[in-house]
């Protein structure tokens, strides 16, 4: 195998970008089309101790359609605007067990840009602490970082600047974006809040390198009183690749104060990634997360396994498990019946163009 590993990962998203169909260029103005269909056949189920309930059928998972648009500028300032739409899985007022249905606008931001000062975008978007992990997955992802600092929004300004060789530094800043019929926040829904971050991808020599990745978010929630309703959550990476090999730990803290109330909460998730040959890859990764409010306390085991073989430089199938198990205590006593089952197996395959 003449790739590392992380030079594959790296080329893998560089080949997404260098796939699209450039469907207008002219006078600095360039226009992209991109996109993926990806299908699953999957047997899951999901329940407490009582239910043995599995299904098993075809679904889309997260197929898509991207136009970006990039217009040069006078002494390399640039503007930009990208639209992406998937399936929502609901049509009719039902929601479909194919996971198709209608369309539905995923991104949609525009903004300005460097190339050495940086690149500001406006609009809906994810946030710096969607790249802040390092474990791989294609359908079953068990790292639910969103529930530390928020991944996405539908208003999000965001600064990202990677004038330094293998660095990026972001920042953010979230506003409303749900509000009842008096134009006020809705009640629970998020008031604002920000995120940083920063993610280092470097090669050490020809064979190994270090992946190192930080962040920290303030989420401020809407109530219906004085009482403060916010969540601080950090989220951390660390990998190490050396030649086909890349291990690491994702990890993840949040506190947050509702009602006068703490609740803390915290994972670790070891990972790893191993090129068997140059069109395919096994990986994985085990999670544990455990949430204490007052003397309530929830503790969650998970384990993800996958293959992939790439077809083509744009088709890829795979193989994905994973299995996880939530109970939840009380006082340090086990609440009778309160254990949550997620399992599920999947063979996909995603078709790039």
């Amino acid at each position: 195998m003449k790739k590392t590993l992380a030079a594959l990962i790296v080329g893998a998203f560089a080949a997404s970008a260098a796939n699209a169909a450039v469907i207008y260029d002219n006078e600095g103005t360039k226009v992209e089309l991109n996109g993926s269909l990806r299908i699953l056949l999957e047997k899951s189920n999901q329940g407490g101790e009582n239910n043995k309930h599995s299904h098993s059928g075809l679904k889309n998972s997260g197929s898509r359609v991207e136009v970006r648009v990039k217009h040069d500028l006078s002494e390399g300032y640039y503007a930009l605007g990208r639209v992406e739409v998937r399936f929502d899985g609901k049509q009719g007022g039902t929601v479909r067990e194919d996971g198709f249905g209608n369309l539905n606008t995923k991104r949609a931001y525009v903004g300005l840009g460097h190339k050495d000062l940086g690149e500001l975008t406006f609009g809906r978007q994810v946030t710096i602490a969607d790249d802040l992990s390092t474990a791989d997955d294609y359908a079953y992802g068990i790292i639910n970082k969103g529930d530390y600092i928020p991944t996405e929004g539908n208003s999000i300004v965001r600064y990202d600047y990677r004038g330094i060789e293998n660095l990026q530094l972001g920042v953010g800043y979230q506003f409303a974006d749900n509000r009842d019929t008096n134009n006020e926040v809705s009640l629970g829904n998020v008031k604002s809040g920000f995120q940083l971050g920063a993610v280092y991808n470097g090669k050490w020599d020809d064979v190994s390198g270090v992946i190192a990745k930080f962040g920290y978010g303030r989420t401020n929630y809407k109530t219906n009183s004085n009482q403060k309703h916010y969540q601080d959550g950090f989220l951390a990476s660390l990998g190490y690749n050396y030649a086909d090999l890349l291990v690491s730990v994702d990890g993840g803290y949040a506190k947050a104060k509702q009602d006068g109330q703490d609740t803390k909460k915290y994972f670790v998730s070891p990972g790893f990634q191993y090129q068997v040959i140059d069109n395919s890859k096994i990986y994985g990764n085990y999670k544990y997360e455990q949430s204490k409010t007052g003397a309530n306390k929830s503790k969650t085991h998970g384990f993800l396994l996958g293959v992939d073989y790439k077809l083509h430089k744009q088709v890829v199938t795979f193989v994905e498990g994973k299995y996880v198990v939530t109970k939840d205590y009380v006082n340090g006593n086990y609440v009778d019946n309160s254990k949550v089952t997620d399992k599920a197996i999947g063979v996909g395959m995603r078709v790039y163009f």
